[in-house]
């Protein structure tokens, strides 16, 4: 009964344990410094053992003390904490309230880290327009006040989003930048900045299929691992085993792939890191595919496309999945089943075009520009200062000169100065024009850069649901901006391209075709098909559709016959679909059912 008793007075005993520290948090700064009361109560708020709950109630102690003493860091550094701690919408509030106590800071280190969180906290929430508006700034004004720690960790965000856009030539840049910056430095902190760069070159070196400079950065992130405490080295080498499993994938060694998949996934799933939990039942799935055990594939492509109805959001590397689940269902005759992993992949397609069109106007005018901006005036400031380094070298040569020559011939200064000034005059002349030139060159160079940019824009991943679509010449259109993704194509894939192209000529899409049947075509195997469709035709399903649904617009414009037909003859026609399957589509692609589109092109005759 006493036992009960004590245990009914735990939680009383908690609140009131607070509140002795309230009270004598005061008291002790009389027997230690500030520093270490902060400290110590720091130390409670980190400690893995303690509660979100109880964190909280320590970190509205510790933000009580740094306001009563007017200490604006530690203000900040409990409310940044804080945001990590409570919900999405309760921490969005936060940032925006702790706004104007960082405006009034005059410690530029706190504005610093404002921008970086923030940019990250957007990121990760995928509110990529915000996250991107914070990066930027964050670029900017640490590279002003020459902060180069928050610095590179707003390049790894930067990075990030590129990453996921699929700018991954630039996404390289800048993670190279931040890893040589961390990689500079002993302390702790700057060595899980390092460690964070190599994870993010590697899984992006993993999607370019560089299989060379993937191995040689895993073998840089495992003496780099090995560094860090037990606690941090536990995550950080399940991240390794992960890049790793792509690594042996890229290298077609199934099995050892599996195995690293395998040892990684407890530990990323226990992270709460959901997307990579589901990248690696993608890879599972796709060695399972591979075996012919596809049965047993789709248990994992399904976890996928659960995820997507759960979340409404998926990243880019999943989308996949459904050139599987489709293929699959078409196989074993499941119509229904197919049309919903269609009407899902193109749920996704809307997605990704959505997010897309918000950021890549901000990626390439805002960042790219002020980048460029930046530069020029560097090199201004550059060589305006050697010019006037110079100039005074010359000035007090002219002047040693005069002096000299003064003593010998007083007759002669009147020529000689003369003779100086012009001198002076011509040699600033043709160092201004040399300036000139060299500047009118760098911002020939910036332009070209940002003509590059403009030219290099990737085209929406989905099949837009306006009439354009349908017409030839868009097709034509999309496919060369698709290209140019790239600048410099593989044997490989320009051989796969060349017989893309004999493919459409004949007409090959208008037969039962499955991803399998295409690599045959194509003299080529489904894992080097299928990620070379991803990239360059938005994938296997996406790609064969849009050309049948375009076919048969086409057609039905130039043959009045064939609109006579029913929308089961048609779809029998034109890939021998379902018909719900040939419906869904026509609408999706064209804007428009078959049998309104057929109506309205013969009001348009009439």
């Amino acid at each position: 009964m006493f036992f009960k008793k004590l245990d009914n007075l735990f939680p009383v005993l908690d609140n009131i344990f607070l509140c002795w520290i309230i009270f004598l948090l005061p008291f002790c700064s009389f027997g230690q410094t500030t520093a270490d009361s902060y400290k110590k109560l720091w130390e409670v708020i980190q400690n893995d053992t303690v509660s979100n709950e109880k964190k909280l109630q320590y970190l509205d102690v510790y933000y009580q003390k740094a306001r009563n003493e007017n200490n604006k860091l530690e203000q900040y550094r409990a409310l940044e904490k804080k945001s990590f701690i409570i919900p999405y919408a309760d921490a969005a509030l936060l940032l925006h309230q702790m706004h104007p106590l960082v405006q009034n800071s005059t410690n530029d280190s706190i504005k610093g880290r404002y921008l970086n969180r923030s940019a990250v906290f957007y990121y990760n929430k995928r509110d990529f327009k915000n996250a991107l508006y914070y990066a930027i700034e964050s670029e900017a004004f640490n590279e002003e006040i020459n902060n180069q720690y928050n610095l590179n960790a707003v390049r790894i965000d930067i990075g990030n989003i590129y990453y996921y856009t699929r700018h991954y030539a630039k996404a390289v840049t800048y993670f190279t930048q931040a890893k040589d910056y961390y990689q500079s430095k002993k302390d702790y902190n700057h060595q899980r900045g390092y460690i964070s760069s190599l994870y993010s070159l590697s899984r992006t070196y993993w999607q370019l299929k560089d299989i060379d400079k993937l191995a040689a950065t895993i073998k840089e992130s495992q003496r780099a691992v090995g560094l860090l405490k037990p606690k941090d080295q536990q995550l950080e080498t399940a991240y390794l085993e992960y890049v790793k499993g792509g690594l042996a994938f890229l290298q077609k060694d199934y099995a050892t792939a599996q195995n690293f998949f395998t040892k990684a996934l407890p530990a990323i799933e226990q992270n709460g890191d959901f997307t990579n939990k589901h990248v690696i039942y993608l890879y599972l799935g796709k060695i399972l595919w591979e075996q012919n055990q596809k049965a047993e594939a789709m248990a994992y492509f399904t976890k996928i496309d659960t995820l997507f109805k759960e979340k409404k959001f998926l990243n880019y590397e999943l989308r996949e999945a459904y050139d599987y689940l489709i293929a699959y269902y078409n196989e074993t005759n499941q119509p229904q089943l197919q049309l919903n992993a269609t009407n899902s992949l193109m749920a996704l397609n809307r997605q990704f075009e959505k997010e897309q069109q918000s950021i890549t106007s901000i990626l390439h005018q805002d960042l790219e520009s002020k980048k460029i901006t930046s530069q020029w005036q560097k090199l201004v400031s550059k060589y305006n200062l050697w010019i006037s380094v110079l100039g005074g070298v010359l000035v007090l040569t002219a002047g040693y000169l005069f002096w000299k020559r003064s003593k010998k011939n007083k007759d002669k200064i009147s020529e000689n100065n003369k003779s100086q000034v012009i001198q002076r005059t011509e040699v600033n002349t043709i160092e201004n024009k040399e300036v000139a030139d060299k500047d009118e060159v760098e911002i020939e160079k910036s332009l070209e850069t940002v003509d590059a940019i403009e030219n290099t824009e990737t085209t929406s991943i989905e099949v837009a649901e306006t009439e354009s679509v349908v017409e030839n010449e868009t097709e034509i259109t999309e496919i060369k901006q698709q290209a140019k993704n790239t600048t410099v194509l593989s044997a490989t894939d320009q051989r796969l391209l060349d017989g893309l192209n004999s493919f459409e000529q004949e007409k090959g899409f208008l037969g039962s075709v499955n991803l399998d049947d295409l690599a045959k075509q194509l003299n080529t195997t489904r894992s080097t098909l299928s990620p070379f469709l991803s990239q360059y035709k938005n994938g296997f399903s996406t790609y064969i559709n849009s050309l049948r649904i375009q076919q048969a617009v086409t057609d039905l414009k130039a043959d009045k016959e064939l609109r006579k037909k029913t929308i089961k003859e048609l779809a029998v026609i034109y890939g021998d679909l379902h018909p719900k399957t040939f419906a869904s589509l026509f609408k999706v692609i064209t804007g428009e059912t078959p049998t309104l589109f057929i109506e309205n092109l013969d009001k348009e005759e009439e």
